[in-house]
């Protein structure tokens, strides 16, 4: 068996992935279930669905490429740790506050996520430059 450069985004990557994957059957059934094959059709509950799902495909990718360039430059294996535990407990409160409609855990888990990814892009500039 080959051995991984950053093991430890590795395993955040395959929990991520699953993720996406519960979060796109969510979309997939939605649509089924309510016969919308595009857009939301002004149904709020696959809107929210959708929302889920976009928001996570458009932070969650380089979030990941941060933390795995965090730990590639040897940085301390329980900041990266930090780093990939903070985007999982973000991603789902996100998820959660979005499919129930609760501001709050939305406000919470995108903040959580734009705090990995600005101490993230600031530790790989700090240890590149």
């Amino acid at each position: 068996m080959r051995k991984i450069p950053i093991p430890i985004t590795a395993i955040f990557t395959g929990l991520l992935a699953l993720m996406l994957v519960g979060i796109s059957i969510r979309v997939t059934v939605l649509r089924a279930k309510k016969k919308i094959d595009f857009f939301d059709g002004d149904d709020a509950e696959l809107g929210r669905a959708i929302r889920v799902q976009g928001n996570f495909v458009e932070y969650v990718p380089l979030a990941l490429a941060l933390i795995g360039l965090n730990e590639w430059m040897g940085v301390a294996p329980w900041v990266v740790y930090t780093f990939g535990l903070a985007l999982v407990a973000s991603r789902i409160v996100h998820a959660l506050g979005l499919y129930s409609n609760v501001f709050q855990a939305r406000v919470i888990g995108t903040s959580v996520t734009w705090i990995v990814l600005a101490a993230g892009g600031l530790l790989v500039l700090g240890l590149v430059v």
